[in-house]
């Protein structure tokens, strides 16, 4: 084995051990590490219908149900491992992967192997480490392939033969597509990054050399556009053309695309940890700033006051040898690494300029910008912005440890970093010392309680950052005197720079005991064993029941009516819930909701209308612990509601800009008449009798029902209308009818059929995705293959 393969397998070795100490939460038999977007419970719904969702599946859950298709890496990751180790292993997997792959492309450029590290660790182990209390997981396979997409561009740029090129440019395309099957918006910000370094690189290697520029950016983006095209086609238009996010007018709409912006008052908290508080409603440190703050929340008091779930933390001593490696980058702007680098300062600052959203002057041109401006939470160019200092730092971290040993810049870099440093351990003093400011503000903002936490947490973060740039003074100023052994100073560097990440971690990993969720509750039991194929309704959506809603009912397989996460509702959603929502017994009587959880005092009020009440029947009685100690509430059984599938003898043709008013109403009989739209050309039809229940046979991709009529009937199918469903009637396709606004269904003649419904195959899109990624792969090898042989004659 020769060295560098060796010191790759170290560096492998070093991630991986790194990994698993951040990770340490989940060591402990039967825990599983726990991310909120992407918990415990949503992976185990995600699985439960895979491999099924590779090709398409539907569910009954959130609202009127949702369909969907889901061939990408981490489907097939997941499929493929068992649930806990997935949850516990999986972003550690990635992290380690980001950063071997930074380290591979630093290598390209002749960074040093501890120098490279440095870079990884900057790149991946700080503000971006956070993303899996999150549960982005997402977002951070797209970080880690776009660096890989990265190594891979240069290594076509380079290449000597077309052939080389070409099979390293058609692995480049296969990442990029990748990236874009995994979260779309986060991919296409990478994009801009790997897109203005390829061409860059082109320019700068191979000038006006026209092939050359084809052989690297035809595969890449033919590649990349077949094995992700219909994915990027079905996000754009769910999420763009047929989307809502309920505003009006063009304000309202910035003001939703930019409600995460890096808020450039907060800065410290960049390079001081837990500055501006760990995150929200955290009782450790609540984060007191303005991210994730709704727009109408300084004049109505509503919406959010702010929302975080992890900070933004980078650290001092990377911005320090990010500065450091853009003055060397200046200073030797005239040779091919330093252009290198100098336009990776740039890109970085434009990234971190960018994340500043409606702060940002910049941000305000870019967003007028196509697509871009319908991409949410400008903040997440912040880790971008990373991978760039990480580039630049381990440039800087070189020079510093080569050819500016003993220069000018290099006692400048270690007075700098000391008087920094001082700066930053007096500002944490000065906090303790004259805290009345603070202690008003934090007082004006409502979080008096905690004030005591916040001041103490906000001066441990300027001593922990003021300290960490006295040691890098501490260490360029043992390089300015000459000592020999430098490479230890770049060891130190890692260590220190790893210690942090781990010190940063340990204020948002955690743990969960799988055993609750396992065993389960009695409430969450019965809903289970006694749904069905219908749905249950959440009156209160916080406490224990935000944990029922996001973790234990996706866990336990419930249909929740309630919205959990839709960050783009779409419009006809938008249409329904804010016209029919008002009358709430008619929205869960269209819903299929059998099941309403509410307070004990719901049910009191209900009886006082026997009307009203005789619709529902408590089922089960439990307390559940709020901020004003335990509530008695109750499990009502709602027996007005119209089933997921019924058969109907009556329908009226309603144009549907007018059917979300009548479903409203309340002299309308939803029992015996649905709604259609008149392009079905059925006309009218009087019903005589209440809908008939409907047993229905429900796999992961189909509905099937058997139906007996006297008369033309319409079978009403409880779940979200979408137009590439299918419906068979008797084997023979039918028409797929839009029902009651949202749903779906179906007209049969008199007589006993079998009626089946298939949601949207994605069978085509997947083999044909499949069939890329295998002609891409084998046609690269083959390429690369073919090119080490004639290199090795």
């Amino acid at each position: 084995m020769n060295n560098d393969k060796l010191k790759f397998w170290l560096c492998l070795l070093f991630f991986s051990i790194l990994a698993a100490v951040a990770f340490r939460c989940t060591w402990e038999q039967g825990y599983v590490f726990s991310a909120s977007d992407l918990n415990i419970g949503r992976l185990a719904f995600i699985k439960r219908h895979l491999p099924e969702s590779f090709i398409g599946y539907f569910t009954g859950n959130q609202l009127f149900g949702s369909t969907g298709a889901g061939f990408s890496l981490f489907n097939v990751l997941l499929a493929v491992q068992p649930l806990m180790f997935f949850a516990n292993s999986f972003y550690g997997m990635v992290l380690v992967a980001g950063s071997l792959s930074m380290v591979w492309y630093l290598r390209m450029w002749n960074r040093s192997w501890l120098a490279s590290v440095v870079g990884a660790l900057i790149a991946f182990w700080v503000n971006s480490v956070m993303l899996p209390a999150a549960g982005h997981a997402y977002k951070m396979e797209v970080l880690a392939l776009s660096v890989l997409a990265l190594g891979l561009i240069e290594k076509a740029v380079r290449a000597e033969s077309i052939r080389k090129s070409l099979g390293f440019a058609i692995l480049a395309g296969l990442s990029v597509g990748i990236m874009m099957i995994e979260q779309q918006d986060v991919a296409l910000l990478a994009g801009l990054f790997i897109g203005s370094y390829a061409v860059f690189r082109l320019v700068q290697v191979h000038g006006r050399a026209v092939l050359s520029w084809l052989t690297v950016l035809l595969p890449v983006g033919v590649v990349a556009l077949l094995l992700s095209g219909s994915t990027i086609a079905k996000s754009y238009e769910h999420n763009i053309s047929e989307a809502t996010t309920t505003q009006d007018n063009g304000e309202e709409h910035w003001n939703f695309i930019t409600q995460w912006s890096l808020v450039p008052a907060e800065w410290p908290d960049l390079v001081a940890s837990g500055w501006a508080g760990w995150a929200s409603n955290d009782p450790q440190g609540p984060y007191w700033g303005k991210l994730g703050q709704s727009a109408e929340w300084s004049k109505t008091g509503q919406g959010f006051q702010n929302f975080r779930i992890a900070g933004n933390y980078i650290g001092i001593i990377p911005f320090l040898l990010g500065g450091f490696g853009l003055m060397m980058a200046i200073r030797n702007r005239k040779n091919a690494e330093g252009k290198l680098h100098l336009f990776w300062s740039i890109a970085g600052l434009v990234g971190i300029g960018l994340a500043f959203g409606k702060y940002s002057i910049l941000y305000k041109l870019f967003y007028h910008l196509p697509l871009v401006g319908n991409i949410r939470a400008p903040i997440k160019l912040l880790d971008n912005f990373q991978i760039c200092l990480g580039i630049v730092s381990a440039y800087g971290l070189d020079r510093l440890l080569t050819d500016e040993r003993k220069k000018r810049s290099t006692k400048i870099f270690w007075i700098a970093g000391s008087a920094i440093g001082g700066l930053m351990l007096l500002a944490g003093l000065k906090v303790l010392a004259f805290p009345d400011a603070w202690t008003t503000e934090f007082s004006r903002l409502g979080y008096e309680p905690f004030t005591e936490t916040m001041l103490k947490n906000m001066s441990l973060a300027w001593i922990h950052g003021g300290l960490l740039a006295l040691i890098l003074a501490a260490l360029v100023y043992l390089v300015w005197k000459g000592w020999r052994q430098t490479k230890w100073v770049a060891a130190i560097f890692s260590l220190v720079l790893a210690i942090d990440s781990l010190i940063l971690t340990s204020h948002y990993f955690r743990a969960s005991d799988i055993s609750a969720l396992d065993k389960g509750n009695v409430v969450v039991d019965y809903i289970r064993d006694n749904q069905g194929d219908e749905r249950t309704y959440f009156i209160d959506t916080g406490g224990i029941y935000t944990q029922w809603l996001a973790s234990d009912g996706p866990y336990r397989g419930l249909n929740l009516f309630n919205i959990w996460q839709m960050s783009r509702m779409p419009a006809d959603y938008t249409e329904f819930l804010g016209t029919v929502e008002r009358n709430q017994i008619r929205l869960w009587e269209l819903a299929s909701i059998k099941y309403v959880a509410a307070p004990a005092s719901i049910l009191q009020q209900l009886s006082q209308n026997p009307e009203l009440g005789k619709r529902f029947e408590p089922v089960l009685n439990y307390q559940v612990p709020t901020a004003q100690g335990m509530r008695q509430d109750v499990l009502l059984e709602f027996n007005s509601a119209i089933p997921r599938f019924a058969l109907f003898q009556g329908w009226k043709s309603v144009p549907l800009a007018e059917q979300c008013q009548t479903l409203a109403s309340p002299s309308y009989n939803v029992h015996s008449t649905v709604l259609l739209d008149p392009a079905a050309n059925l006309g009218h039809q009087s019903g005589a009798t209440d809908f008939l229940f409907l047993k229905a046979d429900v796999t992961k991709c189909s509905a099937t029902v058997s139906v007996e009529c006297d008369v033309q009937s319409i079978v009403r199918f409880s779940q979200y209308f979408q137009p590439e469903w299918t419906v068979y009637v008797d084997g023979e396709p039918a028409e797929l009818l839009r029902v009651d606004y949202l749903c779906m269904g179906v007209s049969v003649p008199p007589g006993e059929h079998v009626v089946e419904f298939r949601c949207a195959s994605g069978v085509r899109q997947a083999a044909f995705a499949l069939g890329v990624f295998v002609v891409s792969a084998i046609a690269a090898t083959l390429l690369l293959l073919r090119s080490v042989r004639k290199d090795a004659e």
